[in-house]
């Protein structure tokens, strides 16, 4: 089964190696606050976890960030009860103080440790949606982080929405740009790229579908306008009959009547000597304008305006 590209965005950030003693920390004590151990009781205490995940590759580094802060740890395979359950691994703690280290971390992330921060956080409780789908990219933690995770956002310049969700909050990112963002600053690069590949192919796709629209709506129009043209023509022929038209009605008259379907382009170059656009223009419409007034009562004296050639 193929991975989700949320799950592919995660498997790139596993592999990204935080600069520095600070980040590594900071990433760490994401990791640590925003997952959910489970309670695996007197297989190991709880207090000790620091991370308990399925993903062997999650937990490979949570030990070498906790390596590189300078924290003692260990990781521990706990094997599934039941069949259902997959295996966990556990990095354990082997010192006692680690969680004052790690939520100290958090009290004073440097600016270089926000992004680091930010990752952790995502691979442990984050969701981002393929771009072919929308623009949706979220964490959920619960409500009483929602002041400090909102602040650390606007600190990175992200303007998250917030979205209740009974004991749990949804802080989400729904535009291109911001999910772009927050997916550079963790270090997913290749996702970036994936990503604005994804919205290029999709902007020249509505480009070449608004010209499609536009091309088609103006091919129906040109259309409706010649026969609306031939129908005013044929009246005026069996009205007054065309010989009896100004010569430079009667020309375009009845080259119009032989390509109803011809462009208006291509209706001037027919005649002799050629006109533009407009000329044909001007011409089809005093006609359209002639037979509209040989209704009614108006026949008699707009048949002789235009037959004396005004």
């Amino acid at each position: 089964m193929p991975f989700s590209f949320s799950a592919r965005v995660k498997e790139e950030l596993i592999h990204i190696q935080a600069k520095g003693k600070c980040c590594c920390l900071a990433e760490l004590a994401a990791l640590w606050h925003f997952s959910s151990p489970p309670s695996l009781g007197e297989t190991l205490p709880k207090a000790s976890i620091i991370l308990a995940t399925e993903n062997a590759a999650l937990a490979r580094k949570a030990y070498s960030l906790a390596k590189e802060a300078g924290l003692s740890t260990k990781v521990e395979t706990v094997e599934p009860k039941t069949r259902r359950r997959t295996r966990l691994y556990c990095l354990v703690s082997q010192q006692d103080g680690y969680e004052k280290i790690l939520k100290g971390k958090e009290r004073t992330l440097y600016p270089c440790c926000r992004p680091a921060y930010l990752r952790g956080i995502f691979l442990a409780c984050g969701y981002v949606a393929s771009p072919s789908t929308g623009h949706h990219l979220e964490l959920v933690v619960k409500s009483k982080d929602l002041r400090f995770l909102k602040r650390l956002l606007e600190e990175l310049e992200l303007v998250p929405g917030i979205h209740q969700r009974g004991r749990s909050v949804s802080l989400y990112l729904k535009d291109s740009d911001q999910v772009i963002r927050a997916l550079s600053l963790m270090g997913a690069h290749a996702a970036v790229l994936e990503y604005q590949n994804v919205l290029v192919y999709k902007e020249m796709r509505n480009q070449v579908n608004r010209l499609v629209n536009c091309e088609t709506a103006n091919l129906s129009k040109a259309v409706e306008a010649g026969l609306r043209q031939v129908e005013a023509i044929r009246f005026l022929e069996a009205k007054v009959g065309l010989e009896n038209l100004p010569r430079a009605l009667r020309e375009i008259a009845e080259v119009r009547l032989r390509y109803p379907e011809a462009t208006l382009k291509e209706l001037g170059e027919m005649l002799t000597p050629r006109i533009g656009k407009s000329g044909v223009n001007h011409r089809l419409r005093r006609l359209e304008e002639l037979a509209k007034r040989l209704t009614g009562s108006e026949i008699k004296d707009a048949t002789g305006q235009e037959l004396s050639g005004k």
